[in-house]
């Protein structure tokens, strides 16, 4: 049996996911933390462990782009008491070590990581992947050869997958310009998705505890605005919490590619009747999804295939501009050039539609438009 196959039954059957209600005071916050070991015990003893948390740019901790650092704190504290070498640390979508390193220091996580923090694009591996996009990728070493990954990704909306949360947290395995090249590849989000999966069977978490004590909503993952949720959710099985989690925003698994395809695929359960919840997880109302998220029946297709009959299309908002090029260095398609007055402009011929440059703009200078994509949309 195939590494992957073998991972899929282990975790077929596996549907428990934990929710506690949290905030991200310190003594709150590790009592959270301890209720999750519990819950999902483990010898930790002598083990090399890799916290994952979501460090996307150098955003502070009250803007909810990143996982919060009280959180990655107090899970660090309770792995060192409880014997594990710890490794914090992340490839977060701006490019180069120092970048990376600003990220973390800005959110607060390279603090909280207690000098366990490291800097994950500077041990990749290329190693091989089943993946009809590509064949191989950059990976960190570190999440390869750590005998456990803890994954601690933040509840958050997200212009491509419409949510990231468990499953896409852990697209910060991959190194460098290979997270260029996936979005070059896969345009559309059911193809981002099956990606994304095959990123993910590298190395299924260990463990996740996710974020979800203050979310982001709209256009996210960095342009949204923050949305109290006051949850923890904790599992073994990262597709199972993901499933709980659009559940508790108020949608259908079904509607969300990369966690309907992660059900079939047999990486974790995502039908209400094969979830158990411990604890208290009633659906809130109003949460805002993405401006490309299309909710309702119609969704459940549109959201696979929107690329081939909406166009929506970045635009620039001239007065916000920063005039930085983040969002012409983070192009895949090289469809977003910065002119001699380093303005951006776009070539809507070339544009992909992944977002990139929407996702990593400081100053929420860019937009989403799309004429047939508002017409559709019902919330």
């Amino acid at each position: 049996m195939s590494s992957n196959r073998a991972t899929r039954s282990r975790q077929e059957d596996r549907g428990r996911v934990l929710a506690v209600p949290a905030d991200y005071g310190r003594r709150s916050m590790a009592r959270t933390v301890e209720s999750v070991l519990e819950t999902f015990p483990r010898d930790w003893q002598g083990q090399r462990v890799l916290v994952k948390p979501n460090i996307l740019a150098p955003h502070r901790p009250e803007r909810a782009v990143t996982t919060h650092p009280e959180l990655v704190r107090q899970v660090v504290d309770a792995l060192l008491r409880r014997g594990a070498e710890v490794m914090v640390g992340d490839n977060p979508g701006v490019g180069g070590y120092g970048r990376s390193e600003s990220a973390a220091r800005k959110s607060g996580i390279q603090d909280a990581s207690q000098g366990c923090f490291r800097n994950l694009g500077r041990n990749p591996v290329r190693c091989q992947v089943s993946s009809k996009y590509f064949s191989s990728l950059a990976v960190s070493r570190e999440v390869l050869e750590a005998d456990a990954v803890v994954n601690l990704p933040k509840l958050k909306t997200h212009s491509l997958t419409f949510l990231t949360a468990s499953i896409k947290n852990t697209f910060g395995y991959v190194v460098g310009g290979d997270k260029m090249r996936i979005h070059s590849l896969c345009h559309r989000p059911t193809q981002f998705a099956e990606a994304l999966l095959d990123v993910f069977a590298l190395r299924p978490p260990s463990l996740t505890i996710l974020d979800a004590v203050v979310g982001m909503q709209g256009n996210g993952p960095a342009n949204g605005s923050p949305a109290a949720l006051g949850k923890v959710l904790a599992s073994d099985n990262a597709v199972a919490l993901d499933a709980a989690a659009v559940r508790f925003l108020g949608r259908q698994p079904s509607a969300v590619p990369h966690v309907d395809l992660a059900g079939k695929r047999g990486f974790g359960v995502t039908h209400s009747d094969s979830l158990e919840v411990i604890g208290d997880l009633e659906p809130i109302q109003g949460f805002r999804f993405p401006g490309t998220f299309v909710p309702g029946l119609a969704g459940v297709v549109l959201n696979r295939y929107l690329s081939r009959w909406i166009t929506c299309l970045p635009e620039i908002v001239q007065e916000r501009c920063l005039g930085c090029g983040l969002c012409a260095e983070h192009c895949p398609s090289g469809a977003m050039r910065l002119d001699n007055r380093n303005i951006p402009r776009l070539d809507k011929d070339a544009c992909i539609h992944c977002y990139c440059c929407q996702e990593m703009c400081p100053a929420d200078a860019i937009r989403l438009k799309g004429r047939l994509l508002r017409l559709l949309r019902t919330d």
